[in-house]
């Protein structure tokens, strides 16, 4: 059952979110526009993005596996993805910790598939779940990434 979150008063100065607002900010965060990421889909706490197999990312040259910091980077900008749609605010936000378990080397020549889920959240801190792959049942990692909430902070999207 997905996370049902009550937005606080604090976050409502925020602008309001939805999948084109949030793919109009990874667009402004050159690295995460450099790996070429797209979000597929955000819905409440739950969002999916694309990195797509391009020869610039393969971290070994012999195998032609897409580098595991490419991964780490695509998990960590989509769990923030993930807890700004589930709070439906674009609340400025830190990673405090990033835990990426590989469990086996991307597949060369395909996109690795990501989906986060906000799965709890207090005044100060988001618990985020999130899993790579290229199919959801087979994951290439698992991973769990831990936010702190910075309202007094300003957020880099318009209202």
């Amino acid at each position: 059952m997905a996370l049902v979150v009550e937005p606080r008063s604090e976050w409502q100065r925020f602008p309001a979110v939805d999948l084109q607002s949030l793919q109009e900010l990874e667009d402004s965060i050159p690295h995460i526009l450099a790996l070429g990421i797209q979000l597929l889909e955000t819905s409440g706490p739950i969002a999916v993005s694309r990195l797509p197999y391009a020869d610039k990312l393969i971290g070994d040259p012999a195998s032609g596996v897409i580098h595991g910091g490419a991964i780490t980077t695509q998990i960590d900008n989509l769990c923030a993805v993930a807890m700004h749609s589930g709070i439906g605010y674009a609340v400025p936000c830190a990673t405090i910790d990033l835990r990426v378990e590989y469990l086996k080397p991307a597949t060369p020549g395909l996109d690795v598939i990501a989906r986060a889920e906000l799965k709890r959240i207090t005044r100060q801190i988001a618990f985020i779940s999130a899993s790579a792959y290229h199919d959801e049942d087979d994951p290439i990692a698992l991973a769990s990434c831990t936010y702190m909430l910075l309202p007094e902070r300003e957020s880099t999207l318009r209202k």
